[in-house]
């Protein structure tokens, strides 16, 4: 029986080398030179601004200014227009501050039992990160005002460990300009989960449980 015999993997493979002649060599020279002064009449794409500055700052974030559910599903805050700076009362920039901001909803929808609000750092959308949890929410509200709790909601530790809202303030979160996405998510059971619960675990049921949601995003220029 013929046994077939296939080529070895490229790696291996080991060519014959042969030393090249002097008119070889003048010939290569010439040939490299001509095909670095030819011009094929295609320009280059300009780059972007962010690829041209000396500091680096990330990319441009995939997750978008603001998103509303198929169902009209609405998050908006009266402090900031989505995609806009968050203010500094959600900051330490002022002292005493450093809550969460007024925020506001439309269109939950019949037969919701329980609401919730994340915030999280989506800068990088492929490892975006917990900052702020809060569950329990009555579906018959239709906002937040900044820094309150309502009657019956909680809050979980972030993926920092730590409980409540605050996150944009520790000396650990990255410098630069950070892409902060806030989402109201509507559940039609109740969520499971408690006050204090890891914020993984808190998020992942969320999530899991969640009919509809809707963001909106605020940047903020962390010193680090």
């Amino acid at each position: 029986m013929e046994t077939t015999r296939f080529p070895p993997p490229a790696s291996r493979r080991r060519s014959r080398w042969r030393p090249a002649t002097g008119l070889g060599i003048a010939l290569l020279a010439l040939g490299l030179l001509a095909t670095g002064c030819a011009s094929d009449g295609r320009d280059l794409a300009a780059p972007a601004a962010w690829q041209t500055t000396t500091t680096r700052p990330p990319p441009p974030t995939s997750a978008p200014n603001q998103e509303v559910s198929e169902g009209g599903l609405t998050l908006t805050s009266p402090l900031f227009e989505p995609g806009g700076d968050l203010p500094t009362s959600a900051t330490c920039l002022e002292p005493d501050q450093n809550r969460f901001p007024d925020l506001t909803w439309t269109g939950v929808p019949p037969g919701a039992q329980e609401l919730a609000v994340t915030l999280s750092d989506q800068t990088d959308p492929t490892e975006p990160l917990l900052l702020w949890l809060m569950a329990g929410i009555d579906p018959s509200l239709e906002g937040l005002d900044s820094g309150i709790m309502p009657v019956g909601a909680f809050e979980t530790l972030n993926d920092y460990g730590n409980p409540g809202f605050g996150t944009p303030c520790l000396d650990s979160f990255a410098t630069g300009l950070r892409d902060l996405q806030f989402r109201v998510h509507v559940m039609d059971q109740p969520s499971g989960i408690a006050p204090g619960d890891p914020g993984n675990e808190a998020w992942d049921a969320v999530l899991a449980r969640s009919v509809e949601s809707a963001s909106l995003l605020a940047r903020i220029d962390s010193q680090g």
